[in-house]
């Protein structure tokens, strides 16, 4: 299994590519790669965690694409792998509407994959604040100390306040800024989708806030008022579309969870850790059947990719070498 692990690092950047505008995207705000990463989960599951999280954005990582390219194990065991990261909280399959620059309405499914394990609520709050830029306002990665291991799922507590968006929060700073723009909640929400415009066309929170905060007359007798009518007379014109195949120049119209083998959503069908009910049993079968183990040599598709194992296996080590100790001393 240590030839397993080992090619599958060393074989990753040849990994191919989902269709533009899908695949693996990474969630924000992960901790940084740490030696422990994954170390809470079981050797196949780690394997295909550090393989998916060395992949490029965009990369195809269904389950039918990781078995051929680690051929180690079979369909079936990447896809019982895939279902616990779901449950350890490394992977979301999202849905989303995007109009793209010609215009045209599309649904677009992509898989978001986090080196830190997240809970159910984090990746609730993702799907509800998914965006052309990937979700702002997300919150924030938990603390070292416990990301170290997988965080459990759990459902969003009642009375907790959804995270909000990166337009919100630049209105509610502008009062700390200037006393004379202070707003109240309702003045937020209520301007957040002008702010949010702004930001879509490139112009970035602290540039925003100049321009809002700048020249203002005194009194100021209505800031909701006021700042409506400076956000709508000022609109910085619309970007140039971009080709699509380079950079996807799109709007995002919605967006919803599916489960990570199909294409059911939760607006038709129970999901549990992002999974439906019917995949659940599908893999439960496979694994009572015994299919989701290792892939002996006579049942691969293709031959293992060899591996000088002792000379990788020094190179890691190398990597995480400790000082020696000093020398004891002789006793005369």
């Amino acid at each position: 299994m240590a030839v397993a692990n080992l090619s599958a690092a060393l074989r990753a950047p040849a990994h191919p590519m989902a269709k533009v505008g899908y695949g693996k995207r990474d969630a924000p705000d992960q901790a940084p790669p740490r030696a422990a990463d994954f170390a809470g989960l079981e050797p196949r599951e780690a394997a295909v965690a550090a393989y998916i999280d060395r992949l490029p954005e965009g990369a195809a990582i269904g389950y039918k694409v990781l078995a051929e390219e680690l051929p180690d194990y079979g369909q079936q065991a990447c896809r019982s792998a895939l279902d616990r990261l779901t449950r350890a909280g490394h992977l979301r399959r999202i849905k989303v509407h995007v109009t793209v620059a010609d215009g045209q309405m599309r649904w677009v499914t992509r898989t978001y994959f986090s080196r830190t394990a997240r809970d159910a609520a984090w990746w609730a709050a993702h799907v509800r604040f998914v965006r052309g830029m990937d979700a702002p306002g997300q919150p924030p990665a938990p603390a070292p100390a416990a990301a170290d291991a997988p965080a459990a799922e759990a459902a969003p507590e009642p009375g907790v306040r959804a995270p909000r968006s990166e337009a919100y929060a630049v209105l509610a700073g502008l009062g700390r800024r200037e006393p004379r723009l202070q707003l109240s909640e309702g003045d937020c929400v209520e301007l957040e989708h002008l702010v949010g415009e702004w930001l879509a066309r490139g112009v970035g929170p602290e540039q925003l806030t100049q321009v809002l905060t700048s020249g203002l007359p005194t009194p100021v007798h209505s800031a909701g008022h006021f700042l409506r009518k400076r956000l709508e007379t000022k609109m910085p014109p619309s970007p140039a579309p971009r080709p699509e195949r380079d950079h996807p120049s799109e709007q995002i119209m919605g967006a919803v969870m599916v489960c990570l083998f199909c294409d059911e959503d939760e607006t038709t069908a129970t999901l549990d850790h992002g999974v439906c009910l019917d995949c659940k049993e599908a893999i439960a079968r496979d694994e009572a059947a015994g299919l989701t183990g290792y892939v002996p040599d006579t049942f691969l598709a293709r031959p293992r990719a060899e591996v000088d194992v002792a000379a990788r296996m020094a190179e890691l080590r190398s990597a995480t070498v400790r000082p020696a100790l000093p020398a004891p001393r002789s006793r005369r």
